[in-house]
Order: C-alpha cells, then sequence, then structure tokens
C-alpha cells in the first residue's frame, strides 16, 4: 500500500508534468511567413520586368527604323532582354531542378547567340566557338552535379547521353565545312563520350542496371 508520502511525491509529480503541458499549450505561437503573398511578390516582379523589356523594346525597334534600318541592333537587344526574362522567370524564380535548368538556359543561350550572329553578319562565330562550348559547359556542370549528389549519380546518365547527341553535330558540321574550327568541335564529343564512359565503367552494376532500366533491356 502507499503512504502518504508516496501519494504526495506522485501527485506532486502530476501537477508539474500538467503545468508543463499548459505552459507549452498557451505559449505564443510564432507567426508562419505568407507563401502566398511572397509568391505574389515574386509574381508581380516577373510581369513589371517583362512589361519593362516589352515597352523598352518597342522603343528602341522605333528609334532604330527611324535612325539607322541597315544594322538592326534592337533586335539584337530584344534577344538578351527576353533571355534575362527567361532567366528571371527559370533560373531564379523557378521551380525546376538544377540540371534541367542548366540545360535549358545553356541551349537557349546557344540558340540567342546563334540569332544575335545572324544579325550582326553571321560570321559563325555562334558555331564555331558557342555551339561546342555550350556543350562542354552542360558536360561540366554534370559532373559537378554528380559530385554533390553522389548518392543518386546514376540519373544524370540520360542526360550524358544527350550531350553526346548533341556533341556530334559541331563534328558533322566541321566535315560539312560549315565551321572550321576543329578543336572545340572535336574537344566537345570527346568531353562528353569520355564523362559517360567514366560514369559507365566507374558506377559498375548500379551504371549498367540504370542503361537497362531506361532502355528497358
Amino acid at each position: 500500500m502507499l503512504t502518504t508520502k508516496s501519494r504526495f511525491s506522485i501527485s506532486s509529480i502530476i501537477f508539474r508534468n500538467s503545468s508543463t503541458i499548459i505552459a507549452r499549450c498557451s505559449s505564443p505561437v510564432l507567426p508562419v511567413p505568407d507563401a502566398i503573398a511572397t509568391a505574389r511578390k515574386f509574381r508581380f516582379v516577373e510581369n513589371l520586368v517583362l512589361f519593362i523589356s516589352i515597352v523598352a523594346e518597342c522603343l528602341l525597334i522605333a528609334i532604330n527604323f527611324q535612325v539607322d534600318r541597315e544594322v538592326a541592333w534592337s533586335l539584337v537587344i530584344g534577344i538578351i532582354l527576353l533571355y534575362g526574362n527567361v532567366v528571371l522567370r527559370m533560373a531564379i524564380l523557378g521551380k525546376s531542378g538544377y540540371l534541367a535548368k542548366t540545360v535549358c538556359l545553356v541551349l537557349l543561350a546557344i540558340v540567342m547567340l546563334l540569332g544575335i550572329d545572324y544579325l550582326t553578319g553571321y560570321r559563325r562565330w555562334s558555331l564555331d566557338y558557342v555551339f561546342p562550348g555550350g556543350i562542354i559547359a552542360i558536360d561540366l556542370a554534370l559532373f559537378i552535379l554528380i559530385l554533390i549528389n553522389r548518392r543518386n549519380w546514376q540519373s544524370y546518365m540520360m542526360s550524358e547521353l544527350l550531350t553526346i547527341l548533341l556533341s556530334i553535330v559541331p563534328v558533322v558540321l566541321l566535315q560539312m565545312r560549315i565551321i572550321h574550327f576543329p578543336y572545340l568541335a572535336w574537344g566537345s564529343l570527346g568531353v562528353s563520350v569520355f564523362l559517360f564512359l567514366g560514369t559507365l565503367i566507374l558506377g559498375d552494376q548500379r551504371a549498367r542496371t540504370e542503361l537497362k532500366r531506361r532502355f528497358h533491356i
């Protein structure tokens, strides 16, 4: 049987625990950031930048048409403004992964510089240097992401295959004498192939399993 002292000790413990629970429940709740309001602010900034870009481009086209019709410098600025808006929406405020952002922005930059090259006389510097250089930049980004995300490195193998396919294009253009700088063309193909081979060999069974899963072999 419990003595009077034991009953008093149990009652004291229950009272202290009850007081602690009541104090925690009655403590003020910290304010939670309003995610919806933040998203609306970012959306407003996106739309504001887009509106300013459209107005600025229209003014530049009008000035270009009145002052110098031979050089379409306003279109060059328009391409740059377009790319800036895409970077704002995708890279800074977008919800895609790092790999998707990197690949999309690099490919879009290549297309943008091809357009600028065409508008400024088409000296093919975009094909000689920008196109293969952009592929090497994607390979470098893949290598960095593999080092960062070592537990899930096999998920980048399909992107490595994509860079191999893209790097074949400069080599084909080189053989067709459309571009005239062989070092970057062959270099982009070499970097892409060796990156894939390194992943395949060092990855061993996991790499082969990933390829079989992707291609349903």
